[in-house]
């Protein structure tokens, strides 16, 4: 089965939903590190929220859900832009990872909760950068970006998330201003019906629209046309160039004395981008010349 994302809305409530399943675009992601089995899943489950939230951006935008925090998971970053490119990547002790469970929550990797922030930023584009705290709660990713929703965006939310065996999914349902509370084939029921989900209903299922339609077998629901996520790394010569330049020319000169070269290697995919000493020099005088920063 191919990634997609699937929106959806109830025809006769007001609420809207999406599902997506993220097998390869997941793998994908994660290749390029050797992540510890609670890392890869909160990476894995954080990669289908981020999507499923990107999916309503307008423009060229993007949203990133970072972690930053001082126990086994010293950082997490999973970005999704408006085209549904995802990355991912992250820091830890692999030691502390090791002697979590499988199932760790994002709190666990996190550590002291003190020191902990994880935060969901957009980006629209246009230079107006957007950040919301998520509150770090001994609870699964998908209660606490939901309870995030409903605080910052004010929109009631429900958010079911399963990484299992390499398969990778998610569903969001939320209430639209016009949806009656009181209504139990309305917003009410369709939470419960949300809430009632396990990782099988979203990932044992053959493809998204089926999914749909187990889940909400007795609703008049209509399907959107699929979208399709996948996993691409934006890391390119010249970001490469202008992170040399905020390290500064001193330790520039430090790495050409070391190593008679400048690499700039990708946290993400792990691409290398090599400068020659007049290369990185040149950053620092008329800018980088053309093709300066050979990849690898």
């Amino acid at each position: 089965m191919a990634d997609a994302l699937v929106p959806f809305v109830f025809e006769d409530a007001a609420v809207r939903g999406a599902i997506v399943r993220l097998d390869d675009t997941v793998r994908a992601a994660l290749a390029p590190h050797r992540y510890p089995p609670p890392l890869a899943r909160a990476l894995s489950e954080l990669a289908a929220a981020t999507t499923l939230l990107a999916a309503s951006l307008k423009g060229r935008g993007s949203l990133t859900a970072q972690l930053s925090a001082s126990g086994p998971a010293r950082l997490a970053v999973v970005e999704c832009n408006h085209a549904l490119d995802v990355r991912a990547t992250a820091q830890w002790d692999e030691a502390a990872c090791s002697a979590l469970p499988a199932d760790a929550t994002l709190a666990l990797l996190a550590g002291d909760p003190a020191r902990a922030r994880f935060a969901i930023t957009i980006d629209p584009g246009d230079g107006t950068i957007a950040q919301g705290i998520v509150a770090l709660e001994p609870a699964s990713v998908a209660t606490m970006l939901a309870h995030y929703l409903e605080r910052s965006a004010q929109v009631a939310s429900r958010l079911v998330l399963a990484s299992d065996a390499g398969r990778v999914g998610g569903l969001l349902v939320q209430k639209l201003p016009d949806a009656r509370s009181d209504d139990p084939r309305g917003w009410t029921g369709i939470a419960e019906r949300v809430e009632s989900l396990r990782a099988a209903d979203l990932v044992g299922v053959a493809d998204p629209v089926g999914a749909i339609a187990r889940a909400f077998s007795d609703r008049d629901v209509r399907v959107y046309a699929a979208r399709t996520p996948r996993y691409a790394c934006r890391c390119s010569a010249a970001r490469a160039a202008r992170s040399l330049a905020i390290a500064g020319r001193d330790e520039v000169e430090a790495a050409i004395a070391e190593t008679g070269r400048v690499d700039v290697t990708c946290e993400f995919c792990g691409k290398r981008y090599t400068y020659t000493p007049d290369q990185a020099r040149a950053l620092f005088n008329a800018g980088p010349p053309a093709g300066a920063g050979s990849r690898r």
